[in-house]
C-alpha cells in the first residue's frame, strides 16, 4: 500500500545530497523540487479528475470536491 503525506515537513526532499553543497547548487536544488512538486501536483488532478463516481465513492471524494481541487492552480498547495 502507498502513503502519500501532504504535509512538508513529513515529506522526503526529492533531490537531496548528504554532501555540502554551493549556494547555487542549493538554488537549482530547490527550484528542481518545486517543478517536480508542482508537476506530481498536476498529475494527481489530472489522475482525480478521470476517476469514475464509483472509484472516488470508495476514496470518500464527492464529485463536487474533485472539481474544487482540479481548478486549483498547479502552484496552489
Amino acid at each position: 500500500m502507498t502513503y502519500i503525506s501532504s504535509h512538508p515537513a513529513q515529506r522526503p526532499t526529492l533531490l537531496q545530497s548528504r554532501l555540502p553543497q554551493s549556494p547555487l547548487a542549493l538554488v537549482v536544488i530547490t527550484v528542481a523540487n518545486t517543478l517536480l512538486t508542482w508537476d506530481l501536483r498536476r498529475r494527481t488532478r489530472r489522475q482525480l479528475k478521470d476517476l469514475t463516481n464509483t472509484e472516488l465513492q470508495d476514496i470518500g471524494l464527492t464529485r463536487d470536491e474533485v472539481d474544487t481541487e482540479t481548478r486549483r492552480l498547479f502552484w496552489q498547495g
